[in-house]
């Protein structure tokens, strides 16, 4: 595989589920740890204002949203895909439901009282209040996608009924090997069950919790820790390898070049501008030019995100 470095934090969800990947396919990588909340001074050069966590960087090719980053990492490494053609379908279909529905559920449940009682983060009066500050602004956009505790909790032990029964015919959830449907699933799961009050919520699905360290078996591969001024000095160096790109069809009834701005429509909904690259039914991509680093080109997943012309 290409040299690959994973912008991250250690708790975050996201950053879970790729960790979790890279173990499975036994890769070698960098990581460089961003702070939890704004500001993020050696993350944002690179992604043109996208705060979100996790971001894979391959030089100067800025990959976010850990949909998209798990396609470009099985399309590396395409041994043992977690995109099998006989489930693709549903099991895309799982992925992004999970990644949607079910995480606000387990963030929720993570979130509720008694597991904020127990959070180092909480206990520091001053550090509390600007995680909780951080996040109000982040999930402004979010709607309704925020769930109650009381309202999370029924559905999140509904869901590990479900899971339990499907696993007590196989090892995972579509059969003998994992699919982006497990990596999605687990990094859900991992959220709530790291949390010592929560790991009981757990003990009456045998089967999810069999499936639980056979997913954890997997490790986080080989990795090294990199400073964010290196990662940025990487890309400096490096020339975007997505460049010049056509459409795979016209969709936005925009063309390549155009002056565009793209940003996530569910929260942490930061624009980014920049030239457009790419516009197909999987991906978006931008380029954009920051003083510090030179031309990038930043990825989005085509789901869960819009382009536009700009004003």
């Amino acid at each position: 595989m290409k040299n690959i470095i994973l912008h991250h934090y250690a708790d975050s969800p996201f950053s879970e589920k790729i960790r979790l990947l890279l173990g499975y396919k036994q890769q070698n990588y960098a990581v460089v740890s961003i702070p939890v909340i704004m500001p993020k001074p050696d993350l944002i050069p690179l992604t043109g204002g996208y705060r979100r966590t996790p971001v894979l960087q391959i030089g100067a090719d800025i990959y976010c949203d850990s949909a998209l980053i798990a396609k470009v990492i099985d399309r590396l490494v395409p041994e043992n895909s977690i995109y099998p053609i006989e489930s693709i379908a549903t099991a895309a279909a799982t992925a992004q439901w999970t990644d949607t529905i079910f995480f606000w559920v387990c963030v929720s449940m993570a979130f509720q009282p008694k597991a904020m009682a127990s959070n180092p983060l909480m206990q520091d009066a001053e550090a509390s209040a600007a995680f909780m500050a951080d996040r109000a602004q982040f999930m402004a956009s979010s709607g309704s996608l925020v769930m109650d505790p009381a309202s999370a909790h029924p559905y999140f032990l509904s869901h590990l009924k479900h899971l339990d029964h499907q696993l007590q015919s196989s090892p995972f959830l579509f059969g003998d090997a994992p699919t982006i449907a497990d990596f999605s699933t687990y990094h859900c799961c991992w959220f709530v069950h790291r949390i010592e009050s929560l790991t009981i919520e757990f003990e009456p699905f045998k089967h999810v919790l069999n499936w639980f360290e056979r997913m954890n078996g997997f490790g986080h591969g080989e990795l090294i820790e990199m400073e964010g001024s290196e990662a940025l000095t990487i890309a400096r160096h490096a020339t975007p390898s997505t460049f010049s790109k056509t459409t795979l069809t016209d969709i936005d009834h925009l063309a390549i070049g155009d002056d565009v701005v793209v940003n996530a429509i569910d929260y942490g909904c930061d624009p980014i501008y920049g030239k457009l690259q790419v516009s197909s039914i999987e991906e978006l991509v931008v380029s954009l030019d920051d003083p510090q680093i030179g031309t990038l080109a930043v990825h989005f997943p085509r789901i869960g995100f819009q382009v536009r012309k700009q004003a």
